[in-house]
């Protein structure tokens, strides 16, 4: 599964995700990867499949989107939490800190926030009030794009 790397937009990833693990690759994109120090987190839709499914994955755990819910939160003490929802119980929590924006800057708005921040940007699209961006997702990247 090829990915974009969403910290690094000219880096494409090669995800297996039946072990999770990712290897430097090149050519046509099916989602984005953030490849963090311990495992790789992504948001991706195999345009091979017979069925059309949008998953999230971190680590080796994988889910369908349409079957878990998943929220973000910001803490009191500046960390974040990202969890997933299965009908069961709590599938996933991580609690991490927010990224540092550097110095002051009066123009760093939620968009700024959102590109700093893979787990937010999956919550904002995957949480989307129209519930348009879930299914928007699934066929751009079935059809793939081009990193850049």
């Amino acid at each position: 599964m090829l990915l974009q790397d969403y910290d690094r937009h000219g880096r494409t990833w090669a995800l297996d995700p039946r072990t999770g693990l990712v290897s430097p690759a090149s050519g046509r994109c099916h989602g984005f990867v953030h490849v963090g120090e311990e495992v790789a987190a992504a948001l991706y839709a195999d345009p091979l499949a017979a069925e059309a499914v949008l998953w999230f994955q971190y680590g080796q755990l994988r889910w369908d989107c349409a079957t878990v819910t998943v929220h973000q939160a910001s803490e009191r003490d500046g960390s974040r939490s990202f969890t997933v929802e299965e009908a069961c119980g709590t599938a996933l929590e991580l609690r991490y800190p927010a990224p540092d924006p550097g110095p002051f800057d009066p123009s760093y708005d939620w968009i700024d926030a959102e590109a700093d921040d893979f787990f937010l940007w999956v919550a904002g699209r995957l949480t989307d009030a129209d519930a348009t961006a879930p299914g928007t997702l699934l066929a751009h990247f079935r059809a793939g794009f081009l990193p850049g």
